[in-house]
């Protein structure tokens, strides 16, 4: 059948360049573009539930189909994609973004994704031979959709947008594709590699992954990550469906990675291959997948090799407030697809996975100073709460929601100029730095300016690591688990980039390297601390982390490279530091388990991203 249609797309392409077709997209769905299957009659579009089986994987998938809301005789439409967050479902009904495709004379498919919804199958996190291929399936079904317009070459006219594992499951179907037919996609919030997402620097990032353990099971996750609170009633209606199926709908390897990671402290080698093999850097990598053994799991077959990406279109939109999947993640996928050569953008905004878990979110009276009325509490105590809320999914006053809409009317209606009077910061990186506040830059820096680390005092570490984390300012300050760095001058300064460090983790007591032979988690010399910037207004107490944002080290030795990327702008008199931590909650039971050593020394120097306003091409958006 597949092939059949090849060939009769080759034959029309053949037929119609003889007459002197174009080989662009059509324009404005005027009817120009190539179709196997054109609009015979005009009509209303419609809304309907579609089951597609997937042979090679024997999944069932459910998508709802939307058409445009008005078919005409004679004209053709593009096709976008759209995929829900990680334990959601599709859209019954079209979403206001979903109708305003449709309005303009889009399909529109809203995919429950393979373990979720009413889609079959067991959730295994976007691998390429299980959810790849049912997506795979997906695009194939969608072949035979009336008036589905096509480019010169046959191949079908189709985007696709969604965040987080919505984000995912584009560029895994970009990589899977053996026709790499998705050339346009507009990804938010999306890792870049699932091992630094899940356990950067080999500390696994508990606090997360305990949640996204579960999140299948209980569709609230959507919820949490935008503050709101959880509604019991669909806690219990996700409860009985568990029971009512008999089972969770996530893949054993998913329990036995994370909560092995959990109970030992370290990701196996397993663990990071699997995650590895269903990650973006996969295909951009170019490196064969490493081995996977279980012993409840099924590893996953590896059938599907890192070929290169295409030439794609990207709107990447990523989250500086995003303690799941940070902005260095964006950046990386940014990176990997402009060397392909394709039209591809970076803007960020203060939101994503946001779990507003922290003293500074207590609700106050009405007109209450909130950080004036906690300013005392700080001095004696510090208490290491998950995060702050996030902000809108704006970059200054650019709207990602109809950025992305631009995106589609140029990049697949063939609109020129749409993007352009949509985000008229032409190729430039947008960088949030407030709710309402940007700027743009031509490149990320990463790192900057060097500051020293005294190692003159040893760091809390393990349980005495608990207690220093929660000590006041001037504790701290004392004990140099909060170092000041810089003062901002008059006029301000804007910090914005990716920091890096250089920096050497000492043994305390003469203690030698050579001594450090126990497997880490459970013996001595496993050290490990959680370090970021922290900044303090002028007049002000508090030390506040930027961005929320930490960058876990562990182990003796040295540690160079880059940190979390941040951004914020700074007032007169403003202060840099770097913060310290032995614990914090999010990591809040993969902390050093290594009593042999409560405390140790740090060294060496970190370098800030601390623009030059040369640097900056806009400012205040």
């Amino acid at each position: 059948m597949k092939a059949m249609r090849g060939a009769l797309v080759g034959a029309a392409i053949l037929f119609l360049s003889a007459c002197g077709s174009s080989d662009e997209v059509a324009g404005s769905g005027g009817g120009g573009g190539l179709t196997t299957n054109p609009v015979v009659e005009s009509r209303a579009g419609e809304v309907y539930r579609q089951e597609v089986p997937v042979e090679k994987t024997g999944d069932t998938m459910v998508i709802q189909v939307m058409e445009p809301t008005q078919l005409e005789k004679g004209r053709t439409y593009p096709l976008v994609l759209q995929g829900h967050g990680y334990g959601g479902s599709r859209n019954i009904e079209p979403s206001g973004f979903q109708q305003r495709l449709r309005d303009a004379g889009y399909y529109v498919i809203s995919i429950d994704e393979r373990g979720n919804g009413e889609s079959s199958g067991k959730v295994r996190v976007m691998s390429p031979d299980f959810e790849g291929q049912d997506l795979v399936g997906i695009l194939d079904w969608a072949e035979d959709l009336e008036g589905l317009r096509r480019h010169g070459d046959g191949r079908m006219v189709v985007g696709s947008y969604g965040g987080s594992y919505g984000g995912m499951y584009q560029f895994l179907l970009a990589g899977t594709d053996p026709e790499q037919r998705l050339r346009v996609i507009a990804p938010d919030i999306t890792p870049h590699d699932l091992v630094y997402s899940l356990n950067p620097n080999n500390v696994v990032k508990s606090g997360w992954g305990l949640l996204l353990t579960s999140a299948p099971e209980l569709p609230l996750l959507g919820t949490l990550l935008g503050g709101g609170a959880p509604d019991p009633l669909v806690l219990l209606n996700s409860l009985l469906d568990i029971l009512e199926r008999g089972g969770t709908r996530q893949d054993n390897a998913i329990f036995e990675i994370l909560t092995g990671a959990v109970v030992s402290n370290s990701f196996s080698e397993s663990g990071n291959n699997f995650f590895k093999y269903h990650s973006v850097s996969y295909f951009c990598d170019g490196q064969p997948a490493g081995p996977q053994s279980f012993m409840l799991a099924q590893p996953d077959p590896l059938e599907v090799a890192p070929r290169p990406f295409a030439k794609i279109d990207a709107l990447i939109t990523q989250g500086f407030r995003d303690t799941l999947f940070n902005f260095n993640n964006g950046l990386e996928n940014y990176e990997c697809l402009k060397a392909r050569g394709g039209d591809v953008r970076l803007l960020t905004h203060e939101s994503g996975h946001i779990l507003p878990l922290s003293v500074s979110t207590v609700p106050l009276p009405p007109g209450s100073n909130l950080e004036a009325a906690l300013d005392p509490f700080y001095a004696a105590l510090t208490l290491p709460g998950f995060q702050d809320a996030g902000g809108a999914r704006s970059c200054g006053s650019l709207a990602l929601d109809d950025m992305q809409f631009a995106w589609f009317e140029e990049k697949l209606q063939g609109k020129r100029g749409a993007v352009d009077a949509a985000m008229p910061i032409g190729k430039d990186i947008c960088l949030s730095l407030a709710a309402d506040d940007a700027i743009t830059v031509r490149k990320v820096r990463r790192g900057g300016t060097s500051f020293e680390i005294d190692d003159s005092i040893p760091q809390f570490n393990s349980a005495l690591g608990v207690v220093g984390a929660v000590l006041g300012n001037g504790a701290r300050e004392a004990l140099l688990a909060t170092q000041p760095l810089y003062t901002a001058p008059a006029g301000g300064a804007v910090l914005a980039g990716i920091p890096t460090m250089s920096l050497n983790l000492a043994a305390p007591g003469g203690l030698g390297l050579d001594e450090c032979t126990l497997p880490l988690g459970i013996g001595a010399c496993d050290p490990i601390l959680f370090l970021g910037i922290g900044h303090r207004k002028a007049g002000s107490t508090r030390w506040d982390l930027v961005d929320d944002q930490l960058t876990p080290v562990r182990g003796f030795g040295e540690h160079a490279g880059e940190m979390t990327g941040i951004a914020e702008r700074l007032g007169e008199g403003d202060e840099l530091a770097l913060l310290i931590y032995g614990f914090h909650m999010q990591f809040p039971v993969t902390w050093s388990r290594d009593l042999l050593v409560p405390a140790l020394t740090v060294g060496g120097s970190v370098q800030l991203p601390l623009l030059d306003p040369s640097e900056i091409t806009r400012q205040g958006l």
